[in-house]
């Protein structure tokens, strides 16, 4: 357990703070009341001001108010009552306080911290009054909201001379700092979302949550993401013991309704018992009431609740409530669709089987909410022998949870004994997807499409499969063949001449393949138009949630340079694909904000996303995106200097294959570990045969990538016309910005840099502009021309702002070694990374001598006498080791 789970750090409470430093130091200022919920914070907000009193003229004493010394008049106060004072005459006694106070040094300001005010007893309530209108003390105090306040505590935390904070829960934005300040790292965005949810913001909550998690062991980290277990988050004894007496404040009369709402989630208002006082419990934020289309239906106010409440029920106690609100609800005739689902679930839940033809509606009613745990639980509960379209359905839902090998012998079995043709192509289609998503069968999954093929006799049933072996070959790494399938039998409208599932896999394959080939506008149009024609048909198909759809929308919107919009639509999507329960697409769409984070310059938060990509994906034994992920993470480690973790998370990639999406961009790790460690030759070698595996394959974006970076390492003369190719045949505007800039690079003249400087911050693309004025203003240093060097090194600056201390070998020679030659800068380069003599030779394949001589003119034209030196003024990161 991290040390730093049991120092809790303030966040998110900045206002609070101001506030009341800006009550301190008005004349007027006599209390400051911090009000809230149990659990918010507030005894922590006001301990947080207080320790930073200390150096001010502050004296401070503190009253802790409890049930216990409420009972005693002035038990709270005693400790400050001088023993002298005779309080058995309350007026004298008060007077005698009074002047004892009165009487101290008055130099400093006396302040009075009052945790848990509404607690006091009357006469110390009236005692803290008189003593801060006689302006004696300053009051800080803390108090519980929704709890009745005497008339005394009323007037001691009211006023115009009060001033009152009322603190609310912590957004999940805030939880999320919080938990990444705790944790020492970062927080994987499902777990987020489960801990939020859980506690509502609630500190007290989260604490307790987190805590349980660590010492249970369903909260771990991987080393690059701190990760739950899915839907299973452990309570310590403290916090079910905090909600057991939040619960304990409830009128006894409504327990037996609140046992029933913790066992069945939601019900509506005829069904909960006459005698249940629901207003008083709505008042106590106990349960909350939301109107679901006519129908008023009442829930639990935290999911805890249900935890809490469901703990007290003994087996045979929860049969009976579930199957009397089964009957109950069947009395109504399921006049709504989600009540086949719950009479399933409980009748399930109570005797462990169901009818089988309600639980066949369930679950129809779950794949459809997504919810693709619930599916194969009520599935799994038919007898044998239910029909083709069940176990299609069960074996898709499978699929989606990442069960690939339960899945495909599923969809084997119903393809097999399917008696409809269009059945057994159903799943045929259905398991070749599973296939193609398993690892390295691709081929596999094209030969099951052959033989479905060639056994398939209706026009329209072989029409369905050569859209799915489009949909395989584009998405296994031959787009050009994909999209000529693709563009000869998918129309541009959803359901014409294919069916919905095959549609919206045709047009998300179909986009993805326009993006790969350059028709990058297209590919625009048609990822929005299958991610609308998915929200519409959401009810009628069986593929993912609309989210699904959301990836190739991403993708495409980054290579034509809108990365601001595919951030927003994919950051959007990936919340949504959380929020349903919708796990198959999130490693794919990771790495896709991951690709556009990293062209906005965003270093750390791209490694975030990649890091995210990996931990999704091995959560759902996806091999797949694995190499891409870790490869991503080691770039952006090596971008920040953090070699060690370079170097790990590449030993990590190499576990897993090469992936057919984004070609060759799995070099990107090793290539950018080996320029940070000054090896621009070596990191340009792996760069250009990646580009090289990119262009067998027909994916000029990825190309693109790959040489931009060799340009940005030294060879930009090398690429400059291969990218003038590529620009030729993509009409996607990031290829064309990546062109532009490397031929300024090429160029050498300040004044194209800072024309493509000014084009990529416009698009966006921070770093690339970083760099490009950067190379601007050096150039214009070198001959002299200081004041121009001057404003373009502001806008490189400017640009750099947003880069998240991300270098590069653009931006550290070009600021520190502009007067060395080429082959100076690659030898103190590799000097610089740790590079002995006789290998720096062996790789520049030139004498050990001539090493020597290149190092000592570098060292005399830098001011420098030694290689620890030359790393630093190089800006090279030096770990452990060396790139072999």
């Amino acid at each position: 357990m991290p040390d730093s789970a049991r120092l809790w750090p303030l966040v998110g409470r900045d206002a609070e703070l101001a506030a009341f430093d800006s009550a301190l130091a008005t004349p007027r200022f006599r209390g400051f009341v911090i009000a809230g919920p149990a659990g918010v914070g507030k005894t922590r907000l006001a301990e947080e001001w207080l320790s930073r009193l200390p150096g001010r003229d502050v004296k401070l004493s503190r009253i802790t108010a409890t049930e216990a010394a409420r009972t005693v008049p002035l038990g709270a106060v005693a400790h400050l009552i001088p023993a002298s004072v005779d309080l058995s005459d309350p007026v004298r006694g008060f007077a005698a306080v009074s002047a004892v106070f009165a009487g101290r040094e008055r130099a400093a300001q006396h302040l009075l911290f009052v945790d848990d005010v509404h607690l006091l007893d009357t006469a110390s309530t009236v005692l803290l009054r008189q003593l801060m209108d006689a302006g004696l003390i300053r009051l800080v105090a803390t108090l519980r909201t929704g709890t009745a306040l005497s008339d005394a505590a009323q007037a001691l935390t009211q006023g115009d001379a009060v001033r009152r904070v009322d603190l609310g829960t912590l957004d999940q934005e805030k939880v999320k700092l919080l938990l990444e300040s705790v944790l020492g790292g970062t927080i994987g965005r499902r777990t987020l979302h489960e801990l939020f949810t859980a506690s509502q913001g609630n500190v007290l909550y989260l604490r307790e949550l987190v805590l349980g998690g660590l010492a249970a062991g369903t909260l771990t980290t991987d080393g690059q993401v701190w990760q739950s277990e899915e839907r299973l988050l452990a309570r310590t004894p403290v916090l079910t013991e905090l909600i057991a007496a939040r619960l304990g404040i409830a009128d006894p009369r409504a327990r037996p309704a609140l046992k029933l709402l913790a066992l069945c989630g939601q019900l509506p208002f005829p069904d909960l018992e006459a005698t249940t006082p629901l207003e008083d419990l709505e008042r106590l934020a106990i349960t909350s009431t939301h109107h679901d289309g006519r129908r008023a239906v009442v829930t639990l106010a935290h999911p805890l609740y249900a935890e809490v409440l469901r703990d007290e029920l003994p087996p045979s106690r929860r049969r009976g409530l579930l199957l009397a609100q089964a009957e109950r609800t069947e009395g109504h005739g399921l006049r709504r669709r989600d009540d086949a689902l719950h009479i399933a679930s409980w009748r399930l839940a109570a005797t462990g089987t169901a009818d089988p033809e309600l639980l066949t509606r369930a679950a129809a009613v779950a794949r459809h909410a997504h919810d693709y745990q619930q599916v194969v639980t009520l599935l799994d509960a038919l007898p044998e022998g239910y029909d083709t379209s069940v176990g299609l359905m069960r074996g898709e839902a499978l699929r989606e949870l990442g069960q690939w090998e339960r899945a495909d012998d599923v969809l084997a079995s119903v393809e097999a004994d399917a008696t409809d043709e269009f059945q057994a192509i159903a799943a045929t289609i259905s398991r070749a997807m599973n296939l193609l998503w398993t690892g390295d069968r691709a081929e596999t999954a094209l030969d099951v499409i052959a033989a479905a093929r060639a056994r398939t006799r209706n026009p329209l049933g072989r029409r369905l499969l050569h859209v799915n072996e489009g949909v395989i070959r584009v998405f296994s790494g031959e787009p050009s063949e994909g999209l000529h399938v693709l563009d000869l039998e998918l129309s541009e409208r959803i359901g014409e001449g294919v069916d919905v599932d095959a549609w919206l896999w045709g047009a998300m394959a179909k986009s993805i393949g326009m993006t790969a080939v350059g028709r990058v506008a297209e590919a625009v149009t048609w990822a929005e138009q299958a991610y609308a024609a998915h929200r519409e048909v959401d009810e009628h198909a069986l593929l993912s949630h609309p989210a699904a759809s959301v990836p190739p929308l991403a993708l495409a919107l980054t290579e034509h340079a809108r990365i601001g919009e595919a951030l927003e639509v994919g950051q959007k999507g990936y919340d949504d694909l959380i929020l349903t329960r919708t796990p198959g697409p999130q490693a794919w769409l990771a790495l896709i904000i991951a690709r556009a984070e990293l062209l906005a310059g965003r270093v750390k938060s791209a490694r975030r996303w990649y890091a995210e990509s990996a931990t999704t994906a091995s959560a759902r034994r996806q091999s797949k995106p694995q190499r891409l992920a870790f490869s991503g993470v080691a770039m952006c480690a090596a971008l920040l200097g953090e070699l060690n973790a370079a170097d790990e998370a590449m030993a990590r990639a190499e576990d897993y294959p090469a992936v057919e999406w984004f070609p060759g961009e799995d070099y990107l790790g090793d290539a950018w570990r080996r320029a940070a460690r000054g090896d621009l030759k070596g990191a340009r070698g792996l760069l250009l045969e990646a580009a090289g595996l990119a262009r067998f394959t027909g994916h000029g974006p990825s190309e693109a990538w790959l040489l931009t970076d060799v340009a940005r390492l030294g060879g930009a003369g090398d690429v400059t016309a291969r990218l003038g190719e590529i620009t030729k045949l993509s009409e996607g505007r990031l290829v064309a910005l990546r062109t532009e800039y490397v031929r300024a690079l090429a160029s050498q003249d300040p004044d194209l840099l800072l024309r493509a400087a000014k084009e990529l911050g416009q698009a966006g693309l921070r770093l690339f502009a970083s760099e490009a004025a950067t190379t601007a203003a050096s150039l214009w240093s070198g001959s002299g021309r200081s004041r121009q060097a001057a404003g373009a090194a502001q806008q490189a600056r400017y640009h750099a702002a947003s880069c998240e201390g991300a270098r590069t070998p653009v931006l550290t020679l070009a600021e520190s070694a502009s007067t060395l030659t080429p082959r100076e800068q690659e030898v103190a380069l590799l000097a610089a990374g740790g590079r002995a003599g006789r290998d720096i030779a062996q790789a520049l394949h030139i004498s050990v001598r001539t090493v020597n001589n290149h190092l000592q003119n570098a060292y005399a034209k830098l001011g420098i006498s030694n290689r620890q030196e030359l790393a630093s003024v190089l800006g090279i990161a030096v770990s452990r080791g060396s790139v072999e």
